[in-house]
């Protein structure tokens, strides 16, 4: 029995605070939709990461992490498995030979159009159990848009 002052790890209860609550929630939808893609033998940040090279105008590495709230040498890390399965294909910029653009192959194409359909069954599922989805999405948008670094 002490009387001295409460530890620091006891002020924080991760079981209810909001930093250890979402990042568990993001860990517990992403075993969820990694189980649902396996079959595709993609995991749910491959599939993201397809997702933001599905655009007409192919993307810099820098511009992904942007997109996506990473550094670039995570997105690097993370395009590693998809260049080596050929489903993404790293162009030369045609206006500075420097930089490096990201262009989905047709069978990163293909791979994410069958992806694309299971993801999307896993978050109406999701946005089933979560009252209110639309606004917790909004909620969620404000909280990233505010604190980005």
């Amino acid at each position: 029995m002490s009387d001295g002052p409460a530890s620091a790890s006891s002020a924080y209860d991760v079981s209810t605070e909001l930093t250890a609550s979402i990042l568990r929630a993001a860990r517990v939808l992403s075993r969820r939709t990694d189980a649902a893609l396996r079959h595709l033998s993609l995991n749910t940040g491959q599939l993201i990461l397809l997702s933001c090279l599905d655009v007409d105008a192919p993307p810099s590495i820098g511009e992904v992490a942007t997109a996506l709230g990473a550094d670039r040498t995570t997105i690097t890390a993370s395009l590693k498995p998809l260049l080596r399965r050929r489903l993404v294909a790293v162009l030369t910029d045609p206006e500075d030979a420097r930089l490096r653009r990201l262009s989905l192959t047709g069978e990163g194409h293909l791979l994410l159009s069958r992806g694309l359909p299971v993801i999307l069954d896993a978050d109406l599922s999701t946005a089933g159990v979560i009252q209110r989805h639309k606004q917790f999405q909004a909620e969620l948008a404000r909280l990233i848009r505010n604190f980005q670094v």
